[in-house]
């Protein structure tokens, strides 16, 4: 297995940092959308996948600081502004077709770390926690549809 350079190493974390701090559901919470009585099962589920993007943020932040590297937040994609005021049961199925994005792109991030293990497996479960994420969302989705 071939050595990750130190650069690719950080910048690989780094994207991956930005991909849960600055999710969707991340910015929903901040952004707070239009909610209403039948919304407390998605809130609830979205805080729970933002309370796990927090704790794994800082997971990874930790380990591009461990490898000398300097931290990159990033910033929210400018597309999230044109959400602002959507009602949360009409965004739910756009967040779930943001995480299957992220999903696809922690799978690349998960090659690209091959050659540093520590971080690779901090990779790994960061696509773990993103595919139950996105199980969440797809249930909840399909049980609104059912309900609407």
């Amino acid at each position: 297995m071939a050595t990750l350079d130190f650069r690719s190493s950080v910048n690989a974390l780094n994207q991956l940092l930005i991909i849960h701090y600055r999710s969707l559901p991340m910015y929903l919470v901040e952004a707070t959308p239009w909610t209403h009585r039948g919304d407390a099962k998605a809130t609830e589920v979205l805080l729970d996948i933002v309370s796990d993007q927090q704790r794994t943020c800082q997971r990874i932040a930790d380990q591009v600081n461990q490898e000398g590297g300097i931290v990159d937040m990033g910033d929210y994609p400018s597309q999230f502004a044109e959400m602002n005021f959507l009602s949360l049961d009409f965004l739910l199925k756009r967040v779930a077709e943001y995480q299957q994005r992220d999903v696809d792109t922690i799978r690349g991030i998960v090659e690209q770390l091959s050659g540093n293990l520590t971080a690779q497996v901090l990779a790994k479960e960061s696509l773990g926690a993103a595919q139950g994420h996105l199980k969440s969302l797809e249930e909840l989705t399909a049980e609104i549809c059912n309900d609407g």
